[in-house]
């Protein structure tokens, strides 16, 4: 799980960070909230989820799921419509950088989702096997 936790650190921080440069500054949040707060509200989540598993909360394995879940749902639709802005021709000022970012985060929020999956199904087969027997 240490490597979820370390995606979840960096995505956590990356998302916001890289949103409010990108959209130039703080500012934008006047402008187009909705945007801002995708990024934001994933941040939080990340890195919240990435605290709770470092304190070895039992239910952080479910916390990670959903951050990495609603992380990489909102990077594939940003990281698509990037796609979509170039091929159409209308890219934005440093298309190629922002297509490479997203598309770098949009590969490791899909890579820490489908972990915290392959995690969370790993120990709960471990726990249903060691499990009693049922008793006649």
């Amino acid at each position: 799980m240490r490597t979820q936790v370390r995606a979840a650190a960096v995505l956590g921080v990356l998302l916001p960070m890289l949103e409010t440069m990108r959209r130039g500054g703080l500012g934008h949040w006047l402008v187009d909230f909705t945007t801002m707060f995708d990024d934001y509200f994933a941040g939080a989540l990340l890195l919240a989820s990435g605290w709770l598993a470092q304190r070895g909360r039992a239910y952080a394995k479910y916390c990670l799921l959903a951050a990495f879940a609603y992380a990489s749902g909102m990077m594939n639709s940003s990281f698509l419509g990037q796609i979509e802005v170039t091929l159409r021709g209308h890219p934005e000022p440093h298309n190629t950088a922002t297509l490479v970012f997203k598309g770098v985060m949009w590969g490791m929020a899909v890579v820490g989702l489908v972990l915290s999956f392959r995690y969370l199904l790993a120990t709960s087969v471990r726990v249903a096997r060691s499990d009693p027997p049922p008793s006649r």
